[in-house]
């Protein structure tokens, strides 16, 4: 019976047992739903014995994704599968697109980034800097509105660490719960919190940015459905 589910004990990637979705298993990789807040790298740290055991007999991750963006995982199965999806992500042979949500603007329907990024000196955190940064591309495109917030997506080639947050941030794009980049980051489903007790809810934590498809040398493509937070979020800010 073929597994659709990988399950992950208490104290491993989370403090609670975690069941994390396969959305593509063949020969030279397997696809996973990673969840928000949880670091690609603990993924591979913490696969069950059993999973080596049947196939990954050389987990590495192709392309890492930013611990708190939820959506599609790469890990190839063997040394020469590594090597080749490495290859292919390494020739900007995939194409990544994000969802996101976003506060109310008035900016065009299409906008594209090109500003290059590299690490910050003292802080966790990218800048935009012309001297040191590594290129990088960013387009994106206006979905619908979710009442007055906004739903966009956001495709690249390549996406370097905090990438889509700091570019949608340097276009004026104000994803809902940014706090790194934005100056002055608000998570307006605050206000939709009556009770105090709720001021810790799920939604005041969550960054709504996921890796929805991922196509392979345009002829492979790999969805995600948008998660039941990202959907739950939607809801809220409708009301």
């Amino acid at each position: 019976m073929e597994r659709n589910f990988i399950g992950f004990p208490p104290n491993t990637i989370r403090e609670t047992s975690v069941k994390v979705k396969i959305l593509v298993n063949l020969d030279n990789f397997l696809a996973i739903d990673k969840p928000p807040d949880v670091p690609s790298e603990k993924i591979l740290e913490h696969l069950p014995k059993q999973w080596v055991s049947i196939g990954l007999c050389y987990p590495k991750e192709i392309f890492a994704l930013d611990g708190e963006i939820s959506g599609i995982f790469l890990i190839a199965k063997t040394k020469k599968s590594a090597a080749e999806l490495r290859n292919f992500h390494g020739s900007q042979l995939f194409t990544f697109t994000f969802d996101l949500l976003a506060l109310p603007s008035t900016l065009d329907k299409i906008i594209t980034c090109d500003l290059p990024i590299a690490k910050h000196s003292f802080h966790h955190a990218m800048v935009v800097s012309h001297k040191t940064g590594k290129k990088s591309h960013t387009d994106f495109r206006f979905i619908e509105n979710v009442g007055p917030y906004e739903h966009w997506k956001a495709t690249t080639c390549f996406p370097r660490p905090h990438q889509i947050r700091l570019h949608a941030h340097e276009c004026g794009i104000g994803i809902i719960g940014e706090n790194l980049y934005a100056s002055n980051g608000i998570n307006v489903t605050k206000k939709f919190l009556k009770t105090p007790n709720l001021k810790n809810h799920w939604s005041t934590q969550y960054l709504p940015i996921h890796l929805s498809c991922l196509e392979i040398d345009s002829s492979q493509k790999i969805k995600s459905p948008l998660p039941k937070k990202f959907q739950s979020l939607m809801k809220l800010l409708l009301k």
